[in-house]
């Protein structure tokens, strides 16, 4: 949970580096395969993936990723948001999902799920595998 947290408050504040160093291998990878696919250059990927690239170009693959990730939580109010465990994830075998809520009024109702996290377990850590916004 506290991973979730940590990853969906980077993505509100703007910590680029936090984020990636905070998304699993696999998911990396996929980043990089999409960014490639839409036109990135790829040896850049590959000096992404192997930590070499340089600083401004690092800097400005993880701000558009970064773009990314905030249009998959549009709208949310990241200062009412709060994480509640959610059971086994789908994208990789022993995964952990976390939902993303955000809390209403008594008289409205429960909490809303306004989006998942889904963490996997890495060398005694959590790593983000996959983040979903509801729409």
């Amino acid at each position: 949970m506290a991973t979730a947290q940590a990853f969906v408050d980077a993505v509100a504040w703007g910590e680029h580096t936090t984020v990636w160093a905070l998304l699993a291998t696999g998911a990396r990878l996929a980043v990089l395969e999409v960014a490639t696919r839409r036109g990135m250059d790829p040896l850049l990927a590959t000096r992404l993936r192997e930590d070499t690239a340089g600083d401004d170009e690092r800097d400005e693959f993880l701000a558009d990723l970064l773009h990314g990730l905030r249009a998959e939580l549009v709208g949310i109010e990241f200062d009412r948001l709060r994480s509640s465990a959610a059971g086994s994830g789908t994208t990789v075998a022993g995964s952990l999902l976390v939902h993303l809520l955000i809390d209403l009024p008594a008289e409205l109702g429960p909490a809303v799920p306004v989006g998942s996290v889904e963490l996997v377990a890495d060398a005694g850590r959590w790593l983000v595998v996959r983040l979903d916004g509801n729409r």
